[in-house]
């Protein structure tokens, strides 16, 4: 199958971690995060069937993406640009609403 086209790819930075021209690309199948450290070229990739759950916070400085995988483990990453547009792709690919911690409860009771 002939690699496709990433829907986004940004600049990005990772936490408690130098990473020099790095950059996040995110595909229908995964994320790739790329780069370079102390120690070499940095990749990581990220299926997306792995992650359970997106959060994503409006804040530049910190990390603006969490990917909650599956197995219990958080990848954080800093996007420089379009964080808010990456949550509303990753939550589509995923099936899930980007609303639904937002919503009324199935009873329709406000708590």
């Amino acid at each position: 199958m002939p690699p496709s086209d990433p829907f986004y790819s940004h600049r990005c930075s990772l936490p408690h971690r130098t990473l020099w021209f790095g950059e996040a690309s995110l595909y229908e199948d995964r994320i790739c995060i790329q780069g370079w450290t102390w120690q070499g070229r940095y990749e990581r990739e990220v299926v997306v069937e792995d992650i359970d759950e997106v959060e994503w916070r409006p804040q530049p400085e910190r990390p603006n993406l969490l990917l909650h995988l599956k197995d219990g483990t958080t990848v954080p990453i800093r996007l420089r640009k379009g964080a808010g547009l990456w949550n509303a792709k990753l939550h589509d690919l995923l099936d899930q609403s980007l609303l639904d911690d937002r919503s009324l409860p199935d009873d329709g009771q406000a708590d």
